[in-house]
């Protein structure tokens, strides 16, 4: 075989592999970086059976509500979309609620939605980039929701008037957004309610691939895919580092058997939280079931925040 035909073999295999390489990188980041393709089978006769078969009820009973549709338009050009239920009497109160990861505003916070307007609150639902009815191919973890975070509430702000009062309100990934902001909020945010948020971005990937029975080394590859499409490392995202700065009281829920985010998270944020602070952690929940175990306890956690820290 001649020496230039090698070289060409040996150069398409080169761009074979190369190719095979940038194919894999793409596809594990949209796997897990990417908007949800299409729904999971959940599994049966669960405790998560009977809360979204709770929720399919409750989502039913919402419908008839009056609720109006709001969008935004990100710093990168992309349609943010919001539901707003206004309270059926005038009220200055809001409540923004931040779902979580893979899901989007009314299957997160359909079950809060009756509680908040009950107490003379306005909700309003947003549904997080790459999520639910807005635009967006990436999830960032906090990075760039905590942005869209800050520009919902400056448009609350606008929009209602400087003497409206807002709770913000997240679970998981939600929770770790309403704590990105915690430190730089305006003076019309009055509480935040963080459910089962993580410390750290990095520190909770580690975790999950824990919890699947994965090297936890894999970690630094998905860092640093990330960074190639954010130009951001995982471990910049540090939702704990805001709470140490804290400007509002904050109430930490968290449920003790939580295998997705260590409960050990929960203590940690506590303990470093500056600001006013209580705590709800629920014996046998797992992720981002507290409030469905412990529905009493949560409501009156939140009874006792809204009574001091807004106005009536």
């Amino acid at each position: 075989m001649k020496k230039n035909t090698k070289q060409l073999i040996s150069l398409l295999g080169l761009g074979a592999a190369v190719g095979s390489l940038i194919f894999l990188n793409e596809k594990t980041y949209r796997f897990v970086f990417g908007r949800k393709k299409k729904e999971l089978k959940p599994p049966e006769n669960t405790t998560f059976d009977r809360i979204e078969a709770y929720k399919t009820n409750v989502r039913a009973k919402l419908k008839d509500l009056e609720q109006e549709q709001f969008v935004r338009i990100s710093k990168n050009n992309e349609k943010l979309y919001a539901t707003l239920y206004p309270n059926t009497k005038p009220s200055h109160r809001y409540v923004i609620c931040v779902h979580g990861y893979h899901t989007d505003g009314i299957h997160e916070f359909c079950a809060f939605v009756p509680y908040y307007l009950e107490h003379g609150m306005n909700v309003l639902l947003i549904d997080q980039r790459s999520h639910g009815k807005s635009d967006g191919k990436d999830i960032t973890f906090g990075l760039q929701e905590g942005e869209d975070l800050l520009d919902w509430i400056y448009w609350l702000i606008k929009h209602f008037g400087e003497d409206i009062e807002i709770i913000l309100h997240g679970i998981s990934m939600g929770a770790a957004t309403v704590m990105e902001v915690s430190s730089i909020v305006p003076e019309q945010v009055k509480f935040i309610v963080e459910d089962c948020g993580y410390t750290e971005a990095n520190k909770e990937f580690k975790s999950t691939l824990k919890m699947m029975r994965l090297p936890t080394g894999f970690s630094i590859w998905l860092s640093y895919l990330f960074f190639i499409h954010n130009l951001r490392f995982l471990r910049h995202i540090k939702p704990i580092e805001e709470v140490e700065h804290s400007k509002v009281p904050i109430l930490f829920v968290h449920g003790k058997k939580d295998p997705l985010v260590p409960f050990e998270m929960a203590e940690k944020l506590y303990e470093i939280c500056p600001s006013p602070k209580d705590r709800l952690f629920v014996e046998n929940a797992e992720h981002a079931q507290s409030f469905y175990l412990e529905p009493k306890a949560y409501k009156e956690k939140l009874d006792q925040f809204i009574q001091k820290y807004t106005s009536h």
